[in-house]
């Protein structure tokens, strides 16, 4: 019998393969596709039932390969997978703003057509002047006026500390330099319309307050580290000082504290545009002045990032942007992804598609309307197993991984990816893993989708119980006379945006529930698995067991059951002993 099963097992492990390579040859599973989109977000959790997840990502210390977007060139190297940051407004004076054009225009020669279709008001506000239609180009600038690390590597005062060092410390060692030069600045005009981030950006956050105001948050250890590392990067910079007076005399670098460098790092990691199709972060001026919006889910129309009737929602429509380098004009271009009328905002759509979780992280802003947010909850299969080897085997032919595969989780739909998987991993007969399809919402049995929807439940009961106060947030939010701080309203929006998702995967599940545990008749409840409830609701009342053997033991102490025990039950007669 064993030699059969695994005979069994071995042609259920050839059939899938074929399966999982014809798959595999027209893309990843969605939820796969999303999460190499994503870019393994920072607001990635393990479940109870999974093995603890690794971080590889440290934003403020990105390792890569030197950008190629440089002055005068349009080079480019293939597009590599990377931790890109979002632009954001951070209160650019008017005025500011319009010397800017004014100096890019005159100075620098940027064509009057470029920005011709956006308007800057008050705090850096961008607006349409006209109507523009989907696919029209909003702004146009061209690589030799944005900044990248092959400025940095031309300074001869910060390139030999940004050396091996990530491309966002090097842009923040950049203007460093270039605030403390001021008005002598090559980029004095650029530079206005980047202020100081203050203390409300997450790297500027106390230790203690990361830890209390995201209690619960699936980014909170995240926050933790990037400020961490942003404070080692600065003194591993100063020990680069300290150790070669001759090559970096003191009087040269007085400008580089440690306010200075962490305020500049939070602008960059902030303002800083990953540019896809070059393959670089760059600083961009006007365009780094979009707010940044949440991408919409993936299949979903871009359009629907600008909200309004677009998305099935009420309120003032805005032009969304699509921000990437075009090799064609050698410029940075912003492409309006649908129409929109005269005066509407303009923003800029995320490029990685990021949660609101790690776009918090990267400019302290928690965007509420965001149309395609979501959280990643990430499963596994259970090693001990005895069909481990050949799920294993299947689900890398997939491009999945065993021990630790991470899905996005969206408010709006059931992660059937993820459901996939679970049944998966959850299957205990070789016959039945042919059965499991990761293309269709297949269930593969009812005892195994019980049990996959039990352990998602739990999984989004574990998250909940994870914040210390299910109804903090709204207070919070209603209480504003008491005088709360902005980082206390921030930190309260991003748990109540995190704690929607959750709930609405919570209620999803419930009602996948419902047709398996019972369906409604004329007469009542009918079970259409009765058998199989039956032996669920033994296994869920086990811990209980003992409570009711302690009960009926004390009974019979009192003698409760003595009347029985002579009358010999209901039909009379015997000792009651059997």
């Amino acid at each position: 019998m064993a030699r059969d099963a695994e005979d069994l097992a071995s042609l259920a492990l050839r059939a899938i393969l074929q399966i999982a390579t014809h798959t595999s040859s027209r893309g990843r599973p969605d939820a796969t596709a999303e999460m190499t989109t994503c870019a393994a977000p920072a607001s990635a959790r393990a479940p109870a039932h999974a093995a603890p997840a690794s971080r590889a990502r440290a934003p403020v210390r990105v390792r890569g390969s030197p950008p190629s977007l440089r002055r005068g060139t349009s080079r480019l190297s293939p597009c590599r997978a990377a931790t890109a940051v979002a632009p954001a407004t951070a209160g650019v004076d008017k005025a500011a703003a319009r010397e800017l054009v004014a100096w890019l225009t005159v100075e620098k020669g940027l064509p009057s057509e470029a920005a011709s279709q956006v308007s800057f008001g008050d705090g850096g506000v961008a607006t349409l002047v006209s109507d523009a239609r989907a696919g029209e180009p909003l702004i146009e600038i061209p690589q030799n006026l944005c900044v990248t690390a092959v400025d940095v590597a031309d300074s001869p005062i910060i390139a030999g500390l940004a050396a091996g060092r990530g491309e966002l410390i090097g842009l923040a060692l950049w203007l460093c330099h270039e605030r403390a030069k001021g008005a002598l600045s090559e980029w004095a005009p650029y530079v206005a319309t980047l202020p100081n981030a203050g203390e409300d950006h997450p790297l500027r956050w106390p230790l203690k307050e990361l830890e209390t105001l995201l209690q619960g948050s699936p980014v909170r250890n995240e926050a933790v580290s990037r400020a961490a590392g942003a404070a080692e990067e600065f003194e591993a910079i100063r020990s680069l000082i300290a150790s070669d007076s001759e090559a970096y005399p003191s009087e040269a670098y007085a400008f580089l504290t440690k306010d200075a460098f962490l305020d500049a790092l939070s602008v960059v990691v902030a303002r800083a545009v990953w540019l896809n199709a070059a393959n670089v972060y760059a600083m961009v001026p006007l365009v780094d002045l979009l707010p940044v919006v949440g991408a919409p889910p993936p299949g979903v129309n871009p359009a629907v990032a600008g909200g309004g009737e677009a998305a099935g929602l009420q309120g003032l429509a805005k032009a969304a942007g699509v921000v990437d380098y075009d090799a064609a004009t050698e410029c940075v271009t912003v492409t309006c992804a649908c129409e929109a009328r005269q005066t509407v905002p303009v923003v800029a759509i995320d490029p990685l598609a990021r949660n609101s979780g790690d776009l918090f992280l990267s400019t302290g802003v928690v965007d509420q309307s965001h149309c395609g947010d979501y959280l990643v909850m990430s499963a596994s299969t259970v090693n001990t197993d005895k069909l481990y080897e050949a799920k294993r085997q299947i689900l890398e032919g997939m491009g999945m991984s065993a021990d630790m595969q991470a899905f996005p989780v969206f408010a709006d739909r059931m992660p059937l990816q993820m459901l996939a998987y679970m049944r998966f991993a959850r299957v205990q007969e070789p016959s039945e893993l042919m059965t499991v399809s990761f293309e269709e919402d297949k269930i593969v049995s009812p005892m195994n989708e019980y049990e996959v929807l039990q352990l998602l439940m739990g999984d989004a009961r574990e998250l909940l119980a994870e914040y210390e106060n299910s109804s903090e947030e709204f207070e919070l939010l209603q209480l504003k006379e008491q005088g709360l701080s902005a980082r206390a309203v921030t930190a309260a929006k991003l748990r109540l945006q995190e704690k929607r998702l959750i709930n609405a995967t919570t209620t999803a599940v419930r009602r996948r529930l419902a047709p398996i545990r019972g369906i409604p008749t004329k007469q009542g409840m009918e079970d259409p698995n009765a058998d199989l409830l039956e032996i669920f609701d033994a296994i869920e009342n086990l811990p209980n067991k003992p409570k009711q053997m302690f009960d009926d033991f004390r009974k019979w102490a009192r003698g409760d059951y003595e009347d029985q025990i002579r009358g010999g039950g209901k039909g009379g007669g015997g000792s009651g002993c059997g």
